[in-house]
């Protein structure tokens, strides 16, 4: 697992160690994540959209953005819905 990942764990003799160990490996995982994702989504992201707006700003673009997020909002939206149909038809004609 790496360096630094070394743990001692007593398991008494008789019980099923496998759900054990991938219980405290698992939780090792989601840790390292956690903490990424953490400061992904309330440091790096916010400092992004902060800039990008700022410039955005300055260069006199707002119009310009606003309509291209409606049209990537509306985009997905119609994505959801044909992903809904498709789902639908395969249901009734497929199976």
């Amino acid at each position: 697992f790496g360096s630094g990942t070394e743990s001692t764990i007593d398991i008494a003799p008789g019980v099923d160690c496998s759900t054990i160990l991938a219980i405290v490996y698992g939780l090792g995982q989601v840790g390292k994540h956690f903490v990424k994702d953490a400061f992904n989504n309330y440091v790096a992201d916010p400092i992004k959209n902060s800039l990008t707006d700022a410039v955005v700003e300055t260069a006199g673009l707002e119009e310009v953005a606003d309509v291209y997020t409606d049209a990537t909002d509306e985009a997905i939206q119609q994505g959801h819905k044909l992903e809904k149909f498709e789902k639908w038809f395969n249901g009734m004609f497929k199976d």
